[in-house]
């Protein structure tokens, strides 16, 4: 199916893309890598006037860490599993990008991008949940800095409103003592969407005991969430097979899944119990 007819442009600049989003309004259309945008344009799910294409903005594709990692919303997937400064930074974010869908889509899917849609399903959005992450948002008065916890609204809705962007994901450094599991399961292929995904991020003093944890879902509500209930439970106690049981229960409890082809709805919410006792089971170990 042919695309409908739009014009396009392409700023150099953020303060461009956010002047051109104010300017055209709900007629215009951000592009980042393109993989979402065909596909609804395609689909006559969408029909903007004008498509604004992010990908010649240079600081949108830029990696650095000083006092804090950022990443720029135009970073493919691929980059980031392959930075040797993300890796070393935010392993959970690196493998959780290393397992998006098929090697095609890594090299030109991007993050931010990928965090802007919105969807559930998101493999980095967990991650990045679990690592405590920001996003940073340009609008025409200012920039902001949103935790990534309250960026999800809902089903494909976000807190960018219609004349921002997404320009740069932050992530905090690691405390020493902290390690993390990044799981994606699916039922089908391994370039599917993911029936169920967990990252999980602990912090343990000397004694073992754990002083912080984080705990990212997906494909299991109708956004990507943290189990905060669960978190809460592990917080100043150590890490018992009696104790991740618990847990694991709690964070199953957490979700509101549906049910597809992958399974159903009790199907999913039992196995986020399953992959998250696996992973605290891992970090015990």
């Amino acid at each position: 199916m042919s695309l409908p007819r739009f014009n396009y442009c392409a700023p150099k600049s953020v303060g461009e893309a956010v002047a051109l989003r104010q300017k055209f309004g709900d007629e215009a259309m951000l592009m980042a890598g393109g993989l979402a945008t065909v596909i609804l344009l395609r689909e006559r799910m969408v029909a903007p006037s004008v498509v604004v294409s992010l990908s010649g903005i240079p600081e949108l594709h830029r990696v650095e860490a000083n006092g804090e990692l950022s990443i720029g919303a135009m970073v493919t997937h691929s980059e980031v599993a392959r930075s040797a400064v993300i890796r070393n930074w935010a392993p959970l974010l690196a493998e959780a990008c290393g397992r998006v869908g098929s090697p095609a889509i890594r090299n030109m899917g991007t993050l931010g991008g990928n965090l802007s849609h919105g969807d559930s399903a998101s493999d980095p959005a967990p991650a990045l949940l679990a690592l405590d992450a920001e996003v940073i948002i340009a609008g025409p008065q200012r920039e902001r800095r949103v935790p990534l916890h309250e960026f999800f609204r809902g089903t494909l809705t976000t807190a960018l409103d219609g004349d921002e962007l997404l320009v740069a994901c932050i992530v905090p450094p690691a405390v020493a003592g902290t390690r993390g599991r990044f799981i994606k399961y699916t039922a089908t292929t391994a370039e599917a969407f993911a029936t169920v995904t967990v990252a999980v991020s602990i912090t343990l003093d000397g004694a073992k005991t754990c002083t912080r944890a984080r705990i990212g879902l997906g494909s299991v509500a109708p956004v990507p969430l943290r189990a905060t209930a669960a978190e809460e439970q592990l917080h100043g106690r150590k890490l018992s097979a009696e104790l991740i049981v618990e847990v694991a229960a709690a964070a199953a409890a957490c979700t509101d899944p549906s049910s597809n082809g992958q399974g159903s709805a009790q199907y999913r919410r039992e196995m986020t119990g399953v992959w998250v006792r696996r992973a605290l089971e891992d970090l015990a170990a």
